[in-house]
């Protein structure tokens, strides 16, 4: 008997400690890093504009919650995770935040920035981290004029599909692309001689394999050796030694989230709304001092923003 009104007592308990963000917009954060800080900002001045929406989940647009999940107390999971089970809409940025929220069925979850996005419910969608390989080779031939040759090295398990919609997708002032096949059992200074004298820049994709310090620090000797620069496809390599990067525009990417939000909360799952949607902007950095140093010259016309070691991720 004691034990039906202790769980009695915790139920009402739960029920009256429910915050009022639990019937509004909830934006679950991973942590505070730059990243996610930009995609949050994006969706709160995209959805926080927008007129409250009518659908099967109507919702008023004037409020938004934020949790960062790295700064909750460890134990509070259970209780936050029934609290968002009664949210109209959840907004998961990053993987910690989607891997959180990966158990919820009812409730629509749109990601983004959450590069383990796989085998999810339905009640889930977001924006893939993948941009489309014409859409990159068209921003390096706009960034980098003079490159009309580029060499890429690839792990056929995590990147041949990538290599067949490379290789259909010649653009601008590039006119060949040289792949080479590079597993664990590759020997990189092989593989890199390969290209040498063969390409004007060096493309580098995200493989574990192929960013790990090792392997990295073997394409930063190439690249310094022959005068070829990487192409990285994040910002972080820029601190390291890339030249450019051709990435996703982080605070266009919440205002993409913040509008996907809207049109799920308007048509319903299952609806016209895409599962996945590619980002929808592409953005250029350079890194100048890499590029001078190496001798390559740059339109600045192509450049989305110059790289600042300060301001680095």
């Amino acid at each position: 008997m004691n034990r039906i009104i202790f769980c009695i007592a915790l139920l009402l308990l739960l029920a009256v400690s429910a915050p009022a963000w639990a019937l509004d917009c909830v934006l679950l954060q991973s942590s505070a890093l730059k990243p996610y800080e930009e995609a949050r900002q994006g969706f709160e001045k995209t959805w926080l504009a927008q007129r409250p929406v009518s659908g099967p989940k109507s919702i008023g647009g004037s409020t938004v919650t934020q949790i960062i999940l790295s700064e909750q107390p460890s134990n509070d999971g259970f209780a936050l995770k029934n609290q968002l089970q009664s949210a109209r809409l959840i907004v998961a940025i990053g993987d910690q935040a989607l891997e959180f929220a990966r158990d919820l069925r009812e409730v629509p979850v749109v990601y983004l920035l959450a590069p383990s996005a796989r085998g999810l419910a339905k009640n889930f969608l977001g924006i893939d981290m993948r941009i489309q390989p014409s859409r990159q080779l068209a921003a390096i031939s706009k960034a980098l004029p003079k490159v009309h040759s580029i060499g890429v090295l690839y792990n056929p398990s995590q990147s041949g599909q990538w290599v067949q919609e490379a290789l259909l997708s010649p653009v601008g002032s590039i006119q060949t692309l040289l792949f080479k096949k590079f597993d664990s059992q590759t020997s990189l200074p092989g593989a890199l001689q390969e290209l040498a004298g063969k390409v004007d820049a060096y493309w580098l994709l995200p493989d574990s394999l192929l960013t790990a310090p090792q392997v990295f620090a073997g394409l930063l000797e190439f690249s310094m050796k022959n005068r070829i620069p990487i192409i990285s496809f994040s910002e972080k390599y820029l601190a390291q030694g890339a030249a450019v990067a051709v990435t996703f525009d982080t605070l266009d990417l919440g205002a993409q989230a913040a509008e996907l939000g809207a049109q799920v909360l308007l048509d319903g799952l299952g609806g016209d709304v895409p599962i996945t949607t590619s980002p929808r902007k592409v953005r250029v950095v350079a890194n100048p001092t890499v590029l001078e140093r190496l001798g390559i010259t740059y339109s600045a016309k192509g450049i989305d923003a110059i790289f600042s070691p300060e301001a680095g991720r």
